[in-house]
């Protein structure tokens, strides 16, 4: 057996790890494959994907934002003056309370999503076309499982 067949076989948690993380590696660089022709980051794609799931008029407080898609407040500001910048969403004072600041889709970002959505659907149906719907379905269940454990009691930190 080669090195990299040992490390990618060690039982137990520390093995765990050791795949979870290759996983998050090649699913980043699948992101980025599926994601850098339309000009987004994935990020950003999440954060205008979550404003569209919002629904008409697709506005969020960029607190809410910031903890469906696991971002401190300063990596938010970030993101959100990039995405204004590229004109994909703006900030408006919030109407029912002028203090407050929401964050909404542009036309241009909503079209924007739209054709990411679809982009990235296509190259998730190709890559996870090797699976059977029973297995998607028992990886789903044991991943937000994983999800469960990892958010409980503040296990993870808000990353920057």
């Amino acid at each position: 057996m080669d090195v990299e067949a040992r490390y990618l076989s060690e039982p137990g948690p520390l093995g765990l790890f050791t795949r979870i993380t290759r996983v998050g590696l090649l699913v980043d660089a699948f992101q980025h494959r599926s994601l850098d022709p339309l000009g987004l980051l994935f990020i950003d794609y999440s954060v205008l994907r979550v404003l569209q799931l919002a629904g008409a008029p697709y506005r969020m407080s960029p607190t809410e934002l910031s903890e469906i898609v696991v971002r401190s407040s300063g990596g938010m500001t970030q993101i959100l003056d990039r995405l204004e910048n590229a004109g994909l969403v703006e900030r408006s004072a919030d109407p029912s309370d002028r203090r407050k600041v929401v964050v909404g889709l542009t036309t241009d970002g909503l079209r924007t999503a739209q054709r990411a959505n679809a982009s990235y659907r296509r190259a998730r149906e190709r890559l996870l076309g090797a699976l059977s719907a029973d297995e998607i379905e028992q990886l789903d269940a044991v991943v937000h499982r994983l999800l469960e454990v990892l958010t409980q009691d503040g296990h993870v930190a808000t990353g920057a």
